[in-house]
């Protein structure tokens, strides 16, 4: 099997001890967020890190909107949805409930390149909770809830063509497919990718061949999976608890990974570059 790394997987920072949500801004700089401070986080291409916000809440998924300000999904019990962070600073809740009812709490996020965000919702649900939703919120301010009854639904990716959106169900073990229609109707979510009781799909990222990545939770892994979901390789990261990951660098080659257990962030080049994002990086 051709390897898809083409270098050691290295420490990039570590003292981060519940790092999560990486997200690579304009500058080169990757963004992560320490959900048990409440913090955001920017580590620079030279390896210096600081903080840069506290949302307040628990902080779990970042993303850059095509306009370049910085989202976040929170899960905090008074913050539970999805913020935007303006460059001057300001925090505004963008969305916190859905027909009158307050979500669950979000936990990752992406956009597509209309500026529509797809969300997850998982907060409080679990293998015998299947409470938690998943949701887009168009530019418009229309909140649309796509799927419900999920057990802890967790990272979002969205294909290149975006003619489909990719969701984690953590406790089901699986990741869910849901077609994206020409008139932007969406379908239903069908398994893509199921595993055993140790297969705890967290954050995921595409890269460009349209190979997706997929944090393990508690695998001490990323795992590979082409177009069709057919796992194609496993990237041992050190430490168990592997929470999400991220394509970035001057070539969008360097893939990074969070890990919660070692309190740390590793960096892997790899042959194939990342997806680009609509995040502002390529206006």
């Amino acid at each position: 099997m051709t390897t898809r790394t083409a270098g050691p997987v290295e420490l990039l920072v570590s003292g981060c001890p519940f790092c999560e949500g990486p997200a690579f801004d304009g500058d080169g700089n990757l963004c992560i967020v320490n959900w048990d401070t409440s913090q955001i986080l920017c580590v620079t291409p030279k390896r210096e890190i600081g903080e840069i916000h506290r949302t307040g809440g628990i902080p779990a998924g970042l993303a850059f909107h095509p306009d370049g300000t910085l989202w976040i999904a929170d899960e905090g019990e008074h913050l539970h949805g999805v913020l935007r962070l303006n460059a001057d600073g300001e925090q505004t809740v963008m969305v916190d409930a859905h027909e009158g009812e307050p979500l669950n709490g979000a936990n990752d996020l992406v956009f597509d390149r209309f500026g529509t965000c797809y969300f997850s919702d998982p907060w409080g649900s679990g293998p015998d909770e299947p409470t938690g939703a998943f949701y887009r919120l168009f530019s418009d301010g229309r909140l649309e809830q796509l799927d419900s009854g999920l057990k802890f639904p967790n990272g979002v990716a969205l294909n290149a063509d975006e003619t489909a959106v990719f969701l984690a169900e953590t406790h089901a073990h699986r990741i869910l497919r849901y077609p994206i229609y020409g008139g932007g109707d969406i379908g239903e979510g069908a398994t893509w990718v199921e595993g055993e009781g140790s297969f705890t799909p967290d954050g995921m990222a595409f890269d460009a061949d349209g190979h997706l990545h997929v944090a393990v939770f508690g695998g001490s892994r990323i795992d590979v999976y082409d177009a069709d979901g057919h796992a194609v390789e496993s990237i041992p990261i050190p430490g168990p608890n592997v929470t999400n990951c991220a394509f970035g660098g001057p070539d969008n080659r360097l893939l990074v990974v969070t890990e919660i257990e070692t309190k740390s962030v590793y960096r892997v080049e790899m042959t194939v570059p990342g997806q680009p994002l609509n995040d502002g990086r390529n206006r």
